[in-house]
């Protein structure tokens, strides 16, 4: 009978042992997970400083430009429709940089947080109704912005994969997830 008992008590402290261990891989695995996660923050906050500096330059651009028209308008004859023309050009295309830079910052920064919050919770954000990992079935509530944050992905890429032409969805449309 003692070795019985001695037999069972072996079992459950190599059971206890082995839950110990596990437990200290998973807390291994989530520090790693932190570690990573602070990167990648650390990346976002230096690519949005980035971003930030170079949609500083193209707004001084775009003021010199306006000082250059509002030059050329106060100096009168001397200033041909040409020249006008030339700087109205200038200022649409430092304007149209500047928006798509913005588009660019924000689709960033939702795809890294999506991919953080993603991470940090441990799970995926995947609940569609669709037996396909590429397709989402739309619910009541969801937006082309909340289902874009979930998976990572911008509003373009899930407009451009759907072929759709405006922000409208319906409950049970089915939207491939690009990858």
């Amino acid at each position: 009978m003692k070795h019985t008992e001695l037999l069972k008590i072996g079992v459950i402290c190599t059971i206890c042992l082995s839950a110990a261990v596990s437990v200290q891989g998973q807390q291994q695995t989530v520090a790693q997970q932190l570690s990573i996660l602070d990167e990648r923050l650390s990346k976002l906050r230096a690519d949005v400083d980035a971003l930030q500096f170079n949609q500083q330059q193209i707004q001084q651009d775009l003021k010199q430009a306006q000082a250059q028209i509002d030059e050329l308008r106060r100096a009168g004859p001397s200033a041909s429709a040409n020249d006008l023309a030339a700087l109205d050009a200038k200022v649409r295309a430092i304007d149209e940089a500047r928006e798509k830079d913005k588009k660019v910052i924000l689709d960033q920064l939702a795809k890294e947080l999506a991919a953080i919050s993603g991470a940090r919770s441990g799970t995926t954000t995947q609940s569609s109704g669709s037996s396909n990992p590429n397709e989402y079935v739309v619910q009541k509530g969801d937006t082309l912005t909340s289902i874009a944050k979930n998976y990572g992905v911008t509003i373009a890429e899930l407009k451009k994969a759907n072929n759709l032409t405006s922000d409208a969805l319906k409950v049970g449309q089915k939207l491939v997830i690009p990858k």
